[in-house]
């Protein structure tokens, strides 16, 4: 099951979910963007050694160089003149001129295919997505305890309407995320306290396939990486406030069905400025019309803003 490999690539953002990062690599450098249009160029190097450095070297690593887009260019960033710059230098400027051809070709496939989940505690179905990998390796590396969180610790912009509809304000003086706080307590307490994760691995027909042979096969897999049925009356409208809040960048997922899809275009429209920021990274668009009013409504209020 283990991937070819292939230098222009997508990997999902997770833990939270934060859409997907596109990556386009050479043997010395690579490019990452999680829009499509700003790419932040690393270069492959070792650190710098001072003039009376007497450690050897160590295995190189990547340092960032600077950031590209096809409007503004290279703007390179400070970097420490103890590194090799004229061979940094080369090695962004393959990495530009290869990268350019492929940018039509936007979004990259998906490659990371093994997947970890936190599991339902009372019936063992998927509940929802810890981590991600391209390969068994970085699963070993990956195969760690982990909780599932609604937002960054530092994130305080999910606010929940059914929340505030109940007065539960999103800031209660300490903890500026309630609402995303409740959600997660929500997931944990389904989880159970004893929570448990599983492997697992999406083929080519994204066909989920257990990776031991001893779990089971016949499972259900949240769509949105997030399960939504299954809670209470009281809890479900937070799910869809999530999923909501979530929709621009759940659009950037290439194996969604098409009913699905168009659940998330209508929910996506509600974050204009957003929508149109991730633009280039939806494989597919269904409603074309209601998308590009929205793309113009994000426009107009860029330019209000300026």
């Amino acid at each position: 099951m283990q991937e070819v490999q292939n230098n222009a690539f997508s990997i999902r953002r997770l833990n939270p979910f934060n859409g997907l990062l596109q990556v386009f690599q050479l043997d010395a450098a690579r490019a990452l963007s999680a829009n499509g249009q700003v790419w932040e160029i690393q270069v492959l190097s070792d650190s710098p050694q001072g003039l009376w450095a007497n450690t050897p070297l160590g295995a190189q690593q990547y340092f960032t160089f600077g950031l590209w887009s096809e409007t503004s260019g290279l703007q390179q960033v400070p970097v420490n003149p103890l590194f090799d710059i004229r061979t940094m230098i080369a090695a962004s400027d393959r990495l530009i001129e290869s990268l350019q051809p492929v940018l039509g070709q936007l979004p990259f496939p998906m490659a990371d295919r093994y997947e970890q989940w936190l599991l339902d505690e009372t019936d063992q179905q998927p509940l929802a997505l810890l981590q991600s990998c391209r390969t068994e390796n970085e699963m070993a590396l990956n195969d760690r305890p982990a909780k599932w969180i609604a937002t960054e610790p530092d994130d305080f912009s999910f606010i929940s309407s059914h929340l505030n509809q109940r007065d539960r304000p999103n800031h209660d003086g300490d903890n500026p995320r309630v609402h995303a706080s409740i959600l997660e307590a929500e997931v944990r307490h389904r989880a159970g306290s004893e929570s448990c994760t599983a492997w697992y691995y999406r083929n080519e027909e994204n066909e989920m396939m257990p990776y031991q042979e001893s779990q089971p096969r016949h499972l259900e897999f949240p769509a949105l990486l997030l399960a939504e049925a299954g809670y209470d009356a009281d809890t479900a409208p937070l799910i869809e406030d999530y999923i909501t809040w979530k929709a621009p960048q759940l659009l950037m997922l290439s194996y969604i069905s098409g009913g699905c899809r168009e659940r998330l275009e209508q929910l996506a429209v509600k974050q204009p400025v957003k929508m149109d920021r991730f633009w280039p990274l939806y494989p597919e668009i269904h409603n074309k019309d209601l998308l590009k009013r929205a793309r113009v409504e994000a426009r107009i209020r860029s330019a209000n803003r300026n």
